[in-house]
Order: structure tokens, then C-alpha cells, then sequence
């Protein structure tokens, strides 16, 4: 494990530590400038730029790291791969959009206060594709092993973000310092692409035509990436919706910040151990047995740490939510109990989720997503009157109980064989 995991991490882990710092930072200013109900609005604004990156990080850049990982591929494939790639994204933008505008009302309506509609989507849409764009880049980068400047990359991004965030929010409307985050994390698009000029020898890409063989390979990750975000994504956002409108965003803040919470350490895990496990796992995939070994020892390692890392939390909960929030954020330490519980089983089912991607097992992984999904949705249906917020957390907690469980089926013969 030394030399297959903690030395290759130790970047990714700078990095991702680098991120989630930045990203409590955010939340920090939101939390100090704008309170609870700055929280809840900031939460539910991420959760909008993630109905248009979920499909190409999930999808597209998912599938380029697996391509330009296997050792079957050569170089012209992998190229073409990419090109392939770059126009998908900038489909997938166009019909995003499309529909989200259909729906304006219900999707843009809570963020467009002080702007116009036409000054709101002039600085959205172009932030967003930036972002999209920044994925993309970096996971080549990612899936060539080149997790240093990876992690310069990040780093660079994440101070602009932070210096963006908080001239939005110390200086401007709502409206700006909620497009503040887009525009921050936009311009780490330019830090990734100084790297590719710099590798221009080496990399030799260029945005061609697509190829049809290469947009069959990414298709698959594509319809996988549907699943995740009907059935997180856009749900998420549907259930945040109907909570605002239940509890009013004061209430709705406080669940936030336990969720946000966990986002941070779940950022940390997914962005060490899946920057160094997912390029490793999917160039093992032909060698059931050490695949089998490495996921194994990858799992008993994250969960001892988790049960560590989440027995301090809980401890410390009031203490943890005041200091990387604000006074007053403390009162939400009462649903941090059925929230920590989820979130062991949502770490040891990224990498259980990560392995059926690998595989390309395409109706086996959005059979676990609707699986959850609907979990949660029931529980939170014939809870949420009893229980009020912490029904929320409690839908959670067995929704990744259940995810965890089908995963564990699902993956049975590689794993228990």
C-alpha cells in the first residue's frame, strides 16, 4: 500500500486538501457575510452549475481517463478520444441549457435578483464552459499520472476562487456573489491550459472532428452519467426546492451546512483517493486478482480512517459547524448523527461505484442509482412530517446503506471469488 497509494497520493492529497480548504473558505464568507440563508442559496446555486457538469465529468472526462489509462491504447486513439470528446461537451452544454431555460422559472428564478436575465446567463453560461472545459483538460493530465501538475493546477485555481468569491460576496449583490463561484472556478481553465502549450510536443492534441468508434466508447459512460444526475444531481436539487419552500431558507441553511460538511471530507476522499484509484483500478482491469487486492486494501484503509475522521466529527460536531461556518450554525449539530453514518457508506461506495465504471458495466451502475434514489425518496416521503429536517439526514443515512449494499452484489464475483 506505501508504494502503490500514499506515495502517489501525497500530491493528490496536497491538492484536494488545497480544494477543500478553499471550499470551506467559501463557504465561510458566504456563511459570515450572508448567514444561514446565504448557505442554503449557495448550496442550491452549486447544485445548479452541477446540473450542466455532471454529464460531461461523469461521462466524458470519466471515459477519457479510462482510455488514455489502458496501455491497449495508442496514442491516435487517444487523441481522438478527446477531440471526440471536446465536441460531446459542447453538446451537451447546448442541450443543458436548452432545457434548464425551458424551465427558467424553476431553475434560475431564486439566483436572478438584481441582474437582468440577459447580464445574469452573459456571465453564467461562459463560467460554465470554462469549467467544463477545465475538466476536461485536467483529466487527461489526471489520467497521465501527472498529479504534481495536477496539483499546481488545482492549487492555482482554488486561490483565484477564493479571491473571486470574496470580492463577489464583501462587494457585490446576490447575484454577483453567486456568480462569483462559476467565475472563480472558470478561470482555472487558463491555469490548464498553460500546461497543455506547455506539453504541446508531447500531447500533440487538437480539436478535430469527432470520431464516430470514439464517441461509441464515451456513449456508454454518457448513459451512466444520465443516471447519476437524475437520480442525484437533479434530484438534489428537486428535493432543496421543495425544502426551501416547506422551511424558508433560514432552516434550510442549517441542513445545508451538515451536507456541506460532508461534501468537504467526501471532496478530500474522491479527490485523493479516486485522482490516484480510478486511473490505477481501470489500468488493472484486465488482471482480476490484483484489481481484486488493490480494492481491497483501498477499502480497508478508507474505512478505518472514516471511522476515525468521523468519530471526531461528531464529537466536536457544534464546535466544527461554529468554526467553519458562523455563530448560530451550531443548532444544526442535532442532524450531524444520521448524516456521519452516510457518509461512511457513501466513501466505501465511490469506489465500489468507481469499479463498475471501470468495467463499463453500464445497467448494473444506474440499477444502483435508481435503487438509491428511490430509497431516499420514499424515506423522505413517509418521514419528512414526523421527523421534519432530520428526516432529510436519516434518507441519507439508508440511502447509502442501500447503495453500499447493491454495489457489494453487483460486484460480488471480483470481490468474494
Amino acid at each position: 500500500m506505501k508504494s502503490q497509494f500514499f506515495r502517489s497520493s501525497s500530491w493528490s492529497f496536497l491538492s484536494v486538501v488545497f480544494r477543500a480548504a478553499a471550499g470551506l473558505t467559501v463557504n465561510k464568507l458566504f456563511a459570515t457575510y450572508l448567514g444561514t440563508n446565504g448557505i442554503a442559496l449557495l448550496a442550491h446555486f452549486q447544485n445548479l452549475t452541477a446540473l450542466f457538469t455532471q454529464l460531461a465529468s461523469e461521462g466524458v472526462n470519466r471515459s477519457m481517463m479510462k482510455y488514455w489509462s489502458d496501455p491497449k491504447e495508442d496514442q491516435a486513439a487517444r487523441r481522438r478520444i478527446f477531440q471526440t470528446g471536446f465536441w460531446i461537451t459542447n453538446v451537451i452544454v447546448l442541450i443543458t441549457f436548452g432545457v434548464m431555460y425551458w424551465q427558467k422559472s424553476y431553475f434560475f428564478e431564486r439566483f436572478i435578483n438584481d441582474y437582468s436575465e440577459v447580464q445574469f446567463f452573459a456571465v453564467f453560461v461562459p463560467s460554465v464552459l470554462l469549467m467544463l472545459f477545465t475538466g476536461l483538460l485536467n483529466s487527461v493530465i489526471l489520467a497521465l499520472r501527472d498529479v504534481r501538475s495536477y496539483a499546481f493546477i488545482s492549487m492555482t485555481g482554488m486561490t483565484a476562487l477564493v479571491i473571486t468569491v470574496f470580492l463577489g460576496v464583501s462587494r457585490g449583490t446576490l447575484d454577483q456573489a453567486l456568480l462569483s463561484f462559476v467565475v472563480g472556478y472558470g478561470l482555472m481553465c487558463f491555469a490548464s491550459l498553460t500546461y497543455f502549450i506547455m506539453h504541446r510536443g508531447k500531447l500533440q492534441i487538437a480539436v478535430k472532428s469527432p470520431d464516430k468508434e470514439s464517441a461509441r466508447k464515451i456513449w456508454s459512460f454518457i448513459i451512466m452519467a444520465v443516471s447519476s444526475l437524475v437520480f442525484g444531481k437533479l434530484l438534489d436539487f428537486g428535493v432543496r426546492e421543495q425544502i426551501l419552500e416547506l422551511y424558508g431558507e433560514d432552516r434550510t441553511g442549517l441542513w445545508q451546512s451538515v451536507a456541506k460538511m460532508s461534501g468537504s471530507y467526501i471532496l478530500v476522499f474522491t479527490g485523493t483517493v479516486g485522482v490516484v484509484y480510478y486511473p490505477k483500478m481501470a489500468s488493472l482491469i484486465h488482471e482480476p486478482k490484483k484489481l481484486k487486492t488493490y480494492v481491497l486494501k483501498v477499502m480497508g484503509f478508507v474505512s478505518f480512517m472514516s471511522i476515525i475522521c468521523l468519530g471526531v466529527y461528531y464529537i466536536n460536531r457544534d464546535l466544527i459547524l461554529s468554526l467553519f461556518f458562523a455563530n448560530g450554525f451550531e443548532r444544526a449539530g442535532f442532524l450531524v448523527r444520521y448524516q456521519a453514518f452516510g457518509d461512511f457508506f457513501a466513501l466505501l461506495s465511490y469506489l465500489l461505484a468507481y469499479l463498475l465504471s471501470a468495467q463499463v458495466a453500464t445497467w448494473r451502475y444506474i440499477a444502483a442509482q435508481l435503487f438509491s434514489a428511490g430509497l431516499y425518496v420514499l424515506l423522505i416521503t413517509l418521514l419528512l412530517e414526523h421527523y421534519n429536517l432530520e428526516a432529510l439526514t436519516l434518507g441519507y443515512m439508508f440511502r447509502h446503506i442501500g447503495f453500499f449494499i447493491i454495489l457489494l452484489i453487483f460486484n460480488r464475483r471480483l470481490l468474494f471469488r
